[in-house]
């Protein structure tokens, strides 16, 4: 399994714009995509972090040089983004995922039907 971390400044005040573009978004599926967070930092407001979790390396590499991902994600990020940003990939060598599932299942029970 890896996981992707992407960091960017984003403009001040843009989180409310930036909430609604992901919200369209995070319903592309991807090959591979195993699970997406989008994430403000607690303690500078103006970062925002995304992290993806893959299955396999080969699965972000086809990701990242897609039309889908130049034309869809990149493109929506685009305008919140003040100068720098970096892109981390980690290859996972231990996990305990079961707090995280047990969080999912509750929201999912939570959803009408």
């Amino acid at each position: 399994m890896f996981v992707r971390i992407y960091w960017g400044k984003t403009y001040p005040g843009s989180w409310d714009a930036i909430e609604r573009s992901y919200r369209g978004l995070m319903a592309i599926e991807a090959p591979g995509l195993l699970g997406r967070l989008v994430t403000r930092d607690t303690n500078d407001p103006e970062n925002l972090f995304t992290i993806t979790f893959w299955a396999d390396r080969q699965s972000v590499d086809d990701w990242e040089a897609s039309r889908a991902y130049a034309e869809t994600f990149a493109a929506a990020l685009k305008p919140f983004i003040v100068g720098a940003q970096s892109v981390s990939l980690c290859e996972v060598k231990l996990a305990d995922m079961a707090g995280l599932v047990r969080v999912a299942q509750a929201r999912a029970g939570e959803r009408p039907d």
